[in-house]
């Protein structure tokens, strides 16, 4: 009887460790990106980097004050301008968006 206990008990600790998943940051509104203020950085205001394919865009708008650092991690939803250009700083180049939602992880 006590060999069935110690084995339910270890069966239960296996399920529940299995069961469990580290908590994921999610976004609830556009995609995890490192955000990058770059207000010297001659045309461009900042740059995102999205988080798993690496893609860089840059945008030249102001951002929210508290958005105002380097590398710091976002949640971003944007749009591609429409003439699609490819941005040519000193800094990077890159394809030009526009932020429509921005929110730290």
């Amino acid at each position: 009887m006590e060999k069935v206990i110690r084995i339910l008990f270890c069966m239960a600790i296996l399920i529940g460790a299995a069961c469990c998943e580290e908590e994921k940051e999610v976004c609830d509104e556009g995609v995890p990106a490192k955000l990058f203020y770059l207000p010297n950085c001659a045309t461009i205001n900042g740059m995102i980097t999205l988080e798993g394919s690496h893609k860089v865009f840059v945008f030249q708008h102001q951002i929210d004050e508290e958005f105002q650092k380097s590398e710091i991690d976002v949640c971003v939803a944007y749009e591609v301008e429409e003439e699609s250009k490819i941005l040519t700083a000193d800094c990077t180049q890159a394809e030009v968006i526009i932020i429509t939602s921005l929110q730290m992880r």
